[in-house]
């Protein structure tokens, strides 16, 4: 999902950290997006392979898809986040703790703490249940649409549907538009088939492009979040607050922006108002992204230094 619009936020005067902080973001999903991206790939057309055109034409006919091929697609899943995105969460967690090591040269962020281990466990069943529930809905609605359309055969809508195996909702709605406009417009099946096909190709890069940019980012802001917590209870850092920072142009979207600056503690919880969360209950997270695709970070001050207890005195370290 992406956000457009036409009103340009109003510009905010960043420190040279704060930018800082968001250019090794930016660098590091444009470098690690595109490997993502084609696991995401490889796995959807390994779904739609295994998705025969005679399971696809009962469900047409019963209007409803075997529970069998979702448990198979959770499954599909849970391997994906063991063999491609686990190792990937890891090493943006590493990128991010990156600058803490470069600045207190004793420190090693810890990437098996009990903090990074709790979310990984955590963002691991949502990401799953997420994204195979997104899915599952996606095929529900072509299905359910390809049932009431009398006008096109039960095997030509089979063809059609098997290649939006891993397309959202809106992404497979529209694919099965598409392709019912071109049949209607006169395009032999051959050619709208093969048209449909192409444009479903660009819709699972786009939406392999959204998940691997929100997934690398939500571990990349946890792996800050989690290095200070580390810094603190090594000694490295004292009382630490942390200030949302947008990249600031014409693509943030009113929500991030209107959290542009704002400062809250440690361990204190953004409230964030999208419009994928009801006017009356904001999304809660304790750093970035606050949607897909969000390209915010967090830039973390220390506002206090560490002390050190020695012989029942209270001592403050110089930094």
């Amino acid at each position: 999902m992406s956000y457009t619009f036409s009103k340009k936020p109003v510009r905010v005067v960043k420190g040279a950290n704060e930018w800082r902080i968001l250019r090794k973001l930016r660098a590091f999903l444009d470098a690690k997006e595109p490997a993502l991206v084609y696991f995401l790939v490889q796995n959807w057309q390994s779904q739609e392979q295994s998705l025969t055109y005679k399971e696809i034409r009962e469900a047409i006919l019963a209007g409803v898809v075997t529970e069998k091929t979702f448990e198979q697609w959770y499954e599909d899943y849970a391997v994906f986040v063991a063999n491609h995105l686990q190792p990937a969460w890891e090493e943006a967690m590493e990128a991010a703790a990156a600058e803490l090591e470069r600045r207190y040269p004793g420190f090693r962020f810890e990437r098996y703490s009990d903090g990074v281990k709790q979310w990984a466990k955590t963002r691991s069943a949502e990401f799953v249940t997420a994204v195979t529930d997104t899915q599952i809905e996606g095929l529900r609605a072509v299905i359910g649409r390809a049932a009431i359309m009398e006008d096109m055969s039960v095997d030509q809508l089979s063809r059609a549907i098997r290649p939006m195996v891993g397309l959202t909702h809106p992404q497979a709605t529209a694919n099965l538009k598409y392709y019912e406009t071109l049949i209607r417009n006169g395009t032999s099946e051959e050619k709208a088939l093969d048209l449909s096909i192409r444009y479903g190709a660009r819709q699972h890069r786009y939406r392999g492009y959204n998940i691997a940019r929100t997934e690398l980012a939500f571990a990349y802001n946890q792996g800050s979040y989690e290095g200070v917590k580390q810094a603190q209870e090594a000694g490295y850092m004292g009382e630490v607050v942390k200030v949302w920072s947008t990249a600031d142009d014409e693509r943030t979207c009113p929500w991030c922006g209107s959290l542009e600056g704002k400062t809250i503690a440690l361990d204190e919880e953004f409230n964030i108002q999208t419009r994928l969360s009801s006017s009356d209950t904001p999304t809660i997270k304790m750093v970035p992204p606050a949607h897909p695709s969000c390209r915010c970070a967090v830039m973390y001050k220390e506002i206090a230094p560490p002390i050190q207890t020695i012989n029942n005195t209270t001592t403050f370290i110089e930094q």
